[in-house]
C-alpha cells in the first residue's frame, strides 16, 4: 500500500510540476532521476586526459603546465582538478543552483568532484575541505553558499571534515565579467582565516563551484598559509 501511494504522489507531483532540463527545457521523464535529459547529459564532460599539472587546466595539445603556470613560480594553491568542463550543460547547471536557488544541485556535482578526489593520492592525506566564502550580505540575499553545500556533500563521500576557516571581509564584484588583471585586484585582501588554531599545520582542500583564472583560490591560499597551513590544493565543481 505504502509503494503505490508513493506511485500515486509521484504522479501527481509530476502532473502538477512537470520536469525540464535545466539546459534546453525539454521534459525529463519522472523516473529519470537527472537534472538533464538524455541529450545534453552527453554534454557533461569530466576533465580528463591532457591537463595543466599544476591548476588542471585542459591542455589540447599537451604539456606540462598551462601559460598562466608556466610564467609564474611559488603558487599558494599548489594543486587543483576540477569535476566537469565548462560547457553548454554544465554551465546551466552552475547557473541554476547558483542563482536559481536549486541547492538540491550540489548532490549532483558532488560526485564527479569525489571522482577528482579518488584519483589523485595528494588530496588524500588532507585534514579539512575549506568552503570558498561569500560575503554575509550575499549570503543573506541567496540563502546559501554554494561552495559550502558542494563541501558538505563531497566531504560526505570522502570522510574528510568540512570546516568553514575562511571568511570574506570585504563584498566584491562578481568576478564573471572580469579579466584576469581584473580579477586578482578585486579579490585582493577579501579573505580573512576564521580559526588560525585549526589551519595551523594543516592541509586544506579548498573547494568552489568554479575555477576560471584559479585568482580567487590562489587569494584564500594565501591567508591559510600565512595562517600556518602546511598545504593548500582545491577541487571545483567546474573548469571554465
Amino acid at each position: 500500500m505504502r509503494k503505490i501511494f508513493s506511485l500515486v504522489k509521484s504522479w501527481v507531483l509530476y502532473i502538477l510540476f512537470p520536469r525540464v532540463c535545466f539546459c534546453c527545457g525539454a521534459d525529463v521523464a519522472r523516473n529519470d532521476g537527472n537534472p538533464l535529459c538524455p541529450e545534453c547529459m552527453k554534454d557533461l564532460k569530466p576533465v580528463q586526459g591532457l591537463i595543466c599539472r599544476r591548476c588542471g587546466l585542459p591542455l589540447p595539445d599537451g604539456g606540462a603546465l598551462c601559460y598562466g603556470c608556466r610564467i609564474k613560480k611559488n603558487f599558494k594553491c599548489g594543486f587543483i582538478r576540477s569535476g566537469l568542463k565548462f560547457t553548454p550543460a554544465s554551465r546551466a547547471l552552475a547557473h541554476a543552483f547558483k542563482y536559481g536557488g536549486y541547492t538540491h544541485l550540489s548532490r549532483f556535482f558532488a560526485p564527479f568532484m569525489y571522482n577528482v578526489f579518488r584519483q589523485n593520492p595528494e588530496f588524500f592525506e588532507a585534514d579539512f575541505l575549506v568552503p570558498v566564502p561569500i560575503h554575509k550580505s550575499r549570503r543573506r540575499e541567496r540563502g546559501f553558499n554554494q561552495s559550502l553545500l558542494l563541501a558538505l556533500d563531497l566531504s560526505r563521500l570522502c570522510g574528510v571534515p568540512c570546516a568553514e576557516l575562511l571568511v570574506r571581509k570585504v563584498k566584491t564584484r562578481s568576478q564573471t565579467s572580469l579579466g584576469r588583471k581584473e580579477r586578482l585586484e578585486n579579490i585582493k585582501e577579501a579573505f580573512a582565516c576564521a580559526n588560525a588554531a585549526a589551519v595551523r599545520s594543516g592541509a586544506i582542500i579548498l573547494i568552489d563551484d568554479v575555477c576560471t583564472t584559479s585568482a580567487t583560490l590562489e587569494e584564500c591560499a594565501g591567508v591559510l598559509r600565512k595562517a600556518g597551513a602546511r598545504e593548500v590544493l582545491a577541487i571545483t565543481a567546474l573548469r571554465e
